[in-house]
């Protein structure tokens, strides 16, 4: 998989990362009333309020994946983001737990998994692949 992964250019990475997250992003600001309906949890203002954090996250990673130096210098910081926004998801979605709909559930899996499938693939697809012992 790892090499699957290595065939892919850190900048598509960011890119696939960016056409996974717009949609989700702008349909949580687009229905935020009816999302919280029926996802149930925290409510609408919630639901806004994470769709305008991720588009403007989407908005930060175009600007990375143009820009091949800020892509570099702030690599990490990518990551690290995709992780923490994995990390809130997964605590928000414990704490919520009694109250969220199947949608919920959804939804809080999605901002657990992606983010994290994404740190990942980030981190092969920037890493050299191991060169065997002997040749």
């Amino acid at each position: 998989m790892k090499n699957f992964i290595r065939q892919f250019s850190l900048k598509q990475i960011i890119l696939s990362d960016i056409f996974l997250s717009t949609p989700l992003a702008l349909a949580l600001i687009l229905a935020a009333e009816p999302i919280a309906h029926w996802a149930g949890g925290p409510g609408a203002t919630f639901y806004l309020v994470v769709g305008v954090v991720m588009l403007l996250w989407c908005v930060d990673m175009a600007a990375m994946a143009m820009n091949t130096r800020w892509r570099e210098k702030y690599y990490n910081l990518m990551i690290a983001v995709d992780v923490t926004w994995a990390l809130v998801a997964l605590g928000l979605m414990v704490w919520f737990a009694p109250t969220l709909q199947p949608l919920g559930w959804v939804l809080f899996a999605l901002n657990v998994l992606v983010p994290l499938d994404m740190a990942w693939m980030k981190r092969v697809a920037a890493s050299k692949p191991q060169q065997p012992a002997f040749s």
